[in-house]
């Protein structure tokens, strides 16, 4: 589970800087996709993947970055498929490479918050181990 809490943290690094340095195809995509105003949702979704880039790499609030990753891809995905249309296979513009990143952090949030499920271990049952019965 450390490496895929790693990878999906690492993936964002490349994933932000080509935000940063295309910015202006950024807020054209972000246009075409109905995020208005363009320019704000760009930079918000940039700090956001590098809250979950270095989160999601260092072990940081793992449980709720994880949430917020998923999330973050589930907007992703909508606006590839408004802006492309529905589609499954990444190199043809689809979703599934979102679908996948997307998945894979909610399972990494799913297993942080097993292992530290906070209030009362709410969240955690998802995932709780039954104890062995000693004989």
């Amino acid at each position: 589970m450390v490496v895929i809490r790693l990878v999906c943290g690492l993936f964002y690094f490349p994933h932000s800087i080509s935000k940063i340095i295309g910015f202006a195809g950024s807020v054209g995509f972000f246009t075409r996709a109905g995020f208005y105003p363009p320019e704000f949702f760009v930079v918000l979704s940039i700090v956001m993947e590098l809250i979950c880039a270095v989160g999601l790499t260092f072990g940081v609030f793992t449980k709720y970055l994880g949430v917020v990753s998923a999330g973050l891809m589930v907007v992703a995905a909508y606006a590839m498929v408004v802006t492309r249309g529905p589609g499954w296979f990444w190199a043809q513009g689809g979703i599934e490479y979102l679908v996948f990143w997307g998945v894979a952090s909610l399972a990494v949030a799913l297993d942080a918050w097993n292992k530290n499920p906070g209030f009362f271990g709410l969240f955690a049952w998802p995932l709780k181990k039954a104890k062995p019965v000693a004989a």
